[in-house]
């Protein structure tokens, strides 16, 4: 039972209740927050836009390489709702992910990742793809992978300075689930003067990561455009990405298990983000609007969530976190804490206090988590 992550598609689909007289937040504050925030440095690029110029080098066999990491938290609710209950405090097992890649020759290789902590064997595999260089710069993924959308979601969980994802992460940067079934391609070309652009497309079934025959008519295409800036003298690096999204999905409304309350739900998402990697401190923020329709009842929505975040760099390895989100006029979370450990470290600690609070005054359970994570 972890806060409000993942929850039912019913809170943030279309027919949703949402309080009236509230402003919300514009693109124009985001970047206007965006100005004044630094933090901590990231030591890794985001996943999948490592230079593929290596497969036109001189190619040597290598062996298959095992890797993965373990993740474990304890967390204590605080009675800080307006009810009575409140979840029990309890340890658990956030993680844990065993992967092999390697390369079958100049041009091929493949990545496969699994969760044996999954509690559903339908979530065990997570990545599962073959990995083509044949352009440039670029990959060409054709498997299971993550769908290429904004900043958050496309970082592996084991870099970011959160234990959780944020809400919009969860609820509008992705489909049925972070991970699908298609074709991606993933790159980047230099521009000159530090500057890179930065593609990342994913084209995929919709249904979400293993299921294996597409529940709709229509593909889901989701993808990121971006410009990076790097300093090297100062070691200054700067993102800005634009990404968007366009398809369908079934909806398991309320109920699962129940399919009288399915629906065909039809997409589009629009996002911002900005990410600033200062020796000094890190900052990431993002803004995800849409559109969506029930096309049973032909009711219309448009969520949208935002979030700004802000961590310290010491050099002992040690910092403060910040992160403020806002989501769908529905929830709005403040994050503090601490961590020790960059990412890519074989050990890492987070401390995070979650202040929950929804509009409209009402209070959620507080939650304190002390996370740690070792990397193989």
């Amino acid at each position: 039972m972890e806060s409000e992550r993942r929850r039912s598609c019913s809170t943030n689909r279309v027919g949703a209740a949402r309080p009236h007289g509230l402003a919300r937040p514009g693109l124009a504050m985001l970047l206007m927050l965006a100005t004044g925030g630094i933090a901590h440095a990231q030591t890794r690029e985001v996943a999948g836009e490592e230079d593929s110029s290596r497969a036109h080098t001189e190619w040597k066999s290598t062996p298959p390489r095992v890797f993965g990491y373990v993740q474990v938290f304890y967390r204590y609710a605080f009675a800080t709702g307006d009810d009575s209950l409140v979840d029990n405090d309890n340890f658990r097992v956030q993680r844990v992910r065993i992967g092999v890649e390697g390369d079958l020759s100049r041009w091929v290789s493949y990545d496969v990742e699994l969760d044996p902590r999954a509690p559903v064997i339908t979530t065990v595999l997570r990545d599962a793809f073959i990995r083509l260089r044949v352009i440039p710069r670029h990959q060409i993924r054709i498997g299971q992978q993550k769908t290429q959308f904004g900043y958050e979601n496309r970082e592996s969980s084991s870099d970011l300075l959160f234990v959780n994802r944020s809400e919009v992460s969860d609820n509008l940067s992705r489909g049925v689930n972070l991970r699908d079934i298609g074709v991606g391609l993933i790159g980047n070309l230099k521009l000159g003067k530090g500057l890179r652009l930065e593609d990342a497309f994913t084209l995929v079934n919709g249904a979400g990561m293993n299921v294996q025959a597409d529940n709709t008519r229509r593909k889901n295409l989701w993808g990121r455009l971006g410009l990076r800036y790097r300093n090297d003298p100062s070691d200054v690096v700067a993102r800005l990405g634009i990404s968007g999204a366009s398809g369908d999905l079934f909806d398991t409304g309320d109920d699962p298990v129940d399919p009288s309350d399915d629906f065909l739900l039809v997409f589009n998402r629009y996002g911002a983000d900005l990410e600033i990697d200062h020796p000094r401190a890190f900052f990431a923020a993002e803004y995800v609007s849409g559109h969506e329709e029930n096309r049973a009842t032909g009711e219309t929505d448009e969520p949208i969530g935002w979030y700004v975040s802000i961590a310290g760099k010491t050099h002992w390895r040690i910092g403060p976190i910040v992160r403020y989100e806002d989501f769908d006029d529905e929830f709005k979370r403040y994050t503090l804490g601490a961590y020790w450990g960059l990412p890519q470290e074989p050990i890492r600690v987070l401390l995070n206090y979650e202040y929950r609070k929804l509009f409209g005054g009402v209070r959620g359970d507080d939650k304190l988590y002390l996370w740690t994570q070792v990397r193989f």
